[in-house]
């Protein structure tokens, strides 16, 4: 599975909750995290990528891909 890397509280620094995310801009997404030790919410814009142009799919493609022998 894939593990996001943990978003902290700005105010608290403890672990921020995930709780919700919300379309954007076309291309983004707009994600509430919500701290259980401040209560604090804040929001963050994410860039969407699409996971065919991403630098680690491109690599994969173009270094690792071959066709069967």
């Amino acid at each position: 599975m894939l593990r996001h890397p943990r978003t902290l509280c700005p105010m608290c620094r403890a672990e921020a909750v995930l709780a919700r995310i919300t379309p954007g801009p076309f291309g983004f997404d707009i994600r509430t995290f919500e701290c259980p030790a401040c209560k604090d919410v804040h929001q963050l814009v994410a860039d969407l990528v699409d996971p065919m142009k991403s630098p680690r799919t491109t690599g994969w493609l173009h270094g690792q891909l071959h066709a069967p022998t």
